[in-house]
C-alpha cells in the first residue's frame, strides 16, 4: 500500500511529479480548488509547490514552517527525491543505540553510515533489535528466522552472526552483537562512558 500524498491547489505542471510518484507507490489525490500558496502534504510534513523559482520566497516559506520547497523550475528527479525523502522521515524506524532500522523499506544504518545487508541478516537483526539486551538462544533464532522446530546440526546460525557481526560492528568503537556464553545471541546498545576528572 503506497504512502497517500495530498495535493492541494496544483496546476498542470505537477502533473509529471504526480505521474513519477505515482510510479513509486505514493497514492495522490488532489483536494479542493485553490489553495494559496499550492502545497503538498505529506503525514505532517507540507511541501511548498513554487511555480517559478523564487529564492527569498523559498526563504520565507521555509521559515514559516514549510518543511521543503519544489517547482517546475527544479530537476523533477530532484522534486521526487526531495518528496520521498520526507516520507522516508516519516516511516515507523526501530533505534537501539546507534543503530538506526527502517522498518518499511529495510533500510539499517548505524551513526549515519547505511549497512546494507542480505534478507536473512536483517530478519536475525530485526529479531533481535525488538528484544535489545535480552540474549535469544540458537534454538529460538532457528525457529523464528529459519522456521525450524529442530536443530538440523549445521552452523547456519554462527555463520550468519559472524557476517551480521562483521557488517554492523567493523569499524565501530563498541560492539552491539554480543555472543553471550551459554545462552545466545544479543543486541546491546548500552556504551561504555569514560568519565574525565574535572
Amino acid at each position: 500500500m503506497g504512502r497517500r500524498v495530498d495535493c492541494h491547489g496544483l496546476g498542470s505542471d505537477f502533473a509529471p511529479l504526480a505521474r513519477a510518484l505515482s510510479a513509486r507507490g505514493f497514492d495522490l489525490a488532489m483536494l479542493g480548488p485553490g489553495s494559496e500558496p499550492p502545497r503538498v502534504s505529506i503525514s505532517d510534513a507540507t511541501i511548498l509547490w513554487q511555480g517559478v523559482d523564487d529564492p527569498a520566497a523559498r526563504a520565507r516559506a521555509l521559515e514559516s514552517g514549510v518543511q521543503d520547497v519544489v517547482g517546475p523550475w527544479m530537476h523533477e528527479d530532484e522534486a521526487v527525491a526531495r518528496i520521498i525523502r520526507l516520507a522516508r522521515d516519516e516511516q515507523p524506524r526501530l533505534r537501539v543505540g546507534d543503530l538506526l532500522i527502517h522498518l518499511v523499506d529495510r533500510q539499517v544504518e548505524r551513526a549515519g553510515r547505511a549497512i546494507p545487508l542480505l534478507a536473512r541478516e536483517y530478519a536475525l537483526l530485526l529479531h533481535l533489535a525488538r528484544r535489545p539486551g535480552e540474549a535469544i538462544s540458537r534454538e529460538a533464532l532457528l525457529r523464528a528466522i529459519w522456521g525450524l522446530e529442530f536443530d538440523p546440526g549445521t552452523n547456519s546460525v554462527e555463520v550468519h552472526m559472524s557476517r551480521l557481526r562483521a557488517k554492523i560492528d567493523r569499524d565501530f568503537d563498541w560492539p552491539l552483537l554480543r555472543t553471550i556464553k551459554g545462552k545466545g545471541y544479543a543486541l546491546c546498545p548500552v556504551v561504555a562512558t569514560v568519565l574525565s576528572g574535572a
